[in-house]
C-alpha cells in the first residue's frame, strides 16, 4: 500500500517531473519536440491507451481515452479493463468537472489539472516534459525515441518516468519506475490520432451526462445496498456502523491517533460544486480532495462502482487518506 501512495504522490506532483536535454546531440531532438509541440496547438487528437497499474502483489488494468480540442477544452475517460466508461474528466471554458455518466453525477471545481496532475495522461504535457526543465537522458533506438526523466523527489516506489515515441512523435508508452528500473505504472497507446471531429456536446458535460443515462440502464432503488468495509489502517479498528437508510452507510474508525468517517450512499441525479476541492487520480477513479485550514478538516470523495464515498478526518493527511480510499476500491460490498 505504501509503494501504491508514493505512485499516487508522483502522479499527482505539479511540475515536479524535471525534463531537458541531458545527453550530446540532444539539443536538436529538443527542437524537433518543441517544433512538433507548437504545431500540436493548432491540432486536435484523440488517444486510447491501456494503464497498467502494479500494486504490491496485484495487477490492475484501466482504459483511459484522451479527446483533445485544445489546452483549454479536453476529455480524458476512465474505464475498466472491458473499456465501460465508468468516468470523465472534463475541461472546457466553463471550468473542471467530473462526470460520472451512468449516475447522472457532475462534480465541478476549480484548477488546471493537466498542468497539475494530468502529465501522464496528456500527450500535450509529456511533450513539455520532455522540453523543459534538465536532466533529460535521451535514447534513439529502432525508429523510437525513449526520453529518461528523472521524478523529483524521487521514492522507492518512483524515482523515474520513461516516455517512448515513435520516429514521429507519437505517443507509444508512459512508465513510471520504482528505483530498480521495475514499472509501477504502465501506459501502453493503442490509438494516437490528429485531425478529428468531435460531435457536439463532447466536451459538454451536460450531454455526457445525458448521452450516458440514455445509453445505460437506471438503477432501481430496489436493489440491494451493500457497504464496503476498508481494512483496518493506522492503528485504527470500526467502532459504530450505521446504515440510516436502504441506500447508504456510515462507518466510523477509530485509534489511539487517528479516527475517520467513511460515508457511502448511492448518488443522486445532481451537479455539485467544490470550488476548492483538489482533483486527484486513484488510477482509473478520480476523486476530489478538499481541506479546510480553519477547521483542520479533510475530505476525499470519489465515486466506484455506482456508490459515492466521502472520507472525512480531522487528523490524517492525504497520503493516509488516499491509502484508505485505494483500499477500498477492489473489494465487494457486504
Amino acid at each position: 500500500m505504501r509503494k501504491v501512495t508514493a505512485v499516487l504522490l508522483a502522479l499527482g506532483i505539479a511540475g515536479g517531473i524535471v525534463a531537458g536535454c541531458g545527453v550530446p546531440g540532444s539539443n536538436s531532438v529538443n527542437h524537433k519536440i518543441e517544433t512538433h509541440a507548437q504545431a500540436l496547438d493548432s491540432k486536435n487528437y484523440q488517444s486510447e491507451a491501456m494503464m497498467t497499474v502494479q500494486m504490491d502483489n496485484n495487477v490492475q488494468k484501466y482504459f483511459v481515452r484522451v479527446s483533445y480540442e485544445s489546452k483549454d477544452t479536453y476529455k480524458i475517460e476512465l474505464g475498466n479493463a472491458e473499456k465501460q466508461i465508468n468516468q470523465i474528466i472534463v475541461h472546457n471554458p466553463n471550468g473542471m468537472f467530473i462526470v460520472s455518466p451512468s449516475l447522472g453525477k457532475v462534480f465541478r471545481f476549480n484548477g488546471n489539472w493537466a498542468q497539475n496532475q494530468g502529465q501522464i495522461y496528456l500527450y500535450d504535457q509529456l511533450l513539455n516534459q520532455i522540453t523543459t526543465g534538465k536532466s533529460v537522458k535521451v535514447h534513439r533506438s529502432g525508429g523510437t525515441y525513449s526520453f529518461d526523466i528523472p521524478v523529483t523527489p524521487a521514492t522507492d516506489a518512483i524515482s523515474r518516468e520513461q516516455i517512448v515515441l515513435s520516429k514521429d512523435l507519437n505517443p507509444q508508452t508512459v512508465k513510471l519506475l520504482d528505483k530498480n528500473g521495475a514499472a509501477a505504472v504502465t501506459l501502453t497507446y493503442e490509438k494516437f490520432k490528429t485531425g478529428v471531429t468531435f460531435n457536439k456536446g463532447a466536451f459538454d458535460p451536460q450531454a455526457l451526462v445525458s448521452a450516458g443515462e440514455t445509453a445505460k440502464p437506471t438503477m432501481v432503488d430496489t436493489e440491494t445496498f451493500d457497504y464496503v468495509e476498508p481494512p483496518a489502517l493506522y492503528g485504527t479498528k470500526m467502532t459504530d456502523l450505521m446504515q440510516p437508510t436502504d441506500s447508504s452507510a456510515i462507518i466510523r474508525y477509530s485509534g489511539d491517533n487517528h479516527h475517520y468517517v467513511l460515508q457511502e450512499e448511492r448518488p443522486t441525479n445532481t451537479a455539485e460544486g467544490i470550488p476548492d476541492a483538489e482533483l486527484l487520480s486513484l488510477f482509473g477513479v478520480a476523486a476530489m480532495y478538499d481541506h479546510s485550514d480553519q477547521t483542520n478538516v479533510s475530505n476525499l470523495t470519489w465515486i466506484n462502482n455506482g456508490i459515492e464515498f466521502s472520507l472525512t478526518s480531522n487528523d490524517m493527511t492525504l497520503e493516509q487518506l488516499q491509502d484508505i480510499a485505494i483500499s477500498t476500491l477492489g473489494q465487494v460490498g457486504k
